[in-house]
């Protein structure tokens, strides 16, 4: 691999890590990467949690509720919520993007320019005011997972 496939909007599937498991890969799940990183041989990216359920009340900080035209507009096929609170940091490996390997790659859409920039400098802000919202999932987080 030249460099990774994946660019900050871009929603994938991905093996997710579950919290009773956070450092090992879990289901298959779209994620949305949120930032890429790496060197010229290692490649990560920290995925944000998409859940097609429906968000009840007060939105937070940092969770995102799209519906179904906003949806299909970015690729999905229904109304999903986006939780830029919880996420995994994660190596570009077969392990953990199972469809690395396709001619895809297992990109199933792409957030706007406009909405892209939006989310990428909400997930920034959290993580300089208010880290301690945000849920560590994946084996790569600096310093140790939280």
């Amino acid at each position: 691999m030249n460099g990774p496939p994946y660019r900050a909007g871009h929603f994938v599937w991905s093996a997710f890590p579950e919290r009773e498991n956070p450092a090992r890969p879990g289901p298959r799940h779209i994620g949305y990467v949120a930032l890429t990183t790496g060197s010229e041989r290692f490649h990560a990216v920290f995925l944000a949690y998409t859940t097609s359920r429906p968000w009840t009340g007060p939105k937070p900080l940092g969770l995102y509720t799209f519906d179904r035209d906003s949806a299909a507009a970015m690729g999905q096929p229904r109304a999903f919520t986006l939780d830029l609170r919880r996420m995994a940091a994660v190596p570009v490996t077969t392990e953990w993007f199972p469809d690395l390997n396709t001619p895809d790659h297992g990109i199933v859409g792409r957030a706007p320019e406009w909405r892209r920039v939006e989310l990428e400098d909400t997930a920034k802000m959290l993580f300089r005011r208010s880290p301690e919202i945000v849920e560590r999932l994946g084996p790569l987080w600096p310093g140790g997972r939280r």
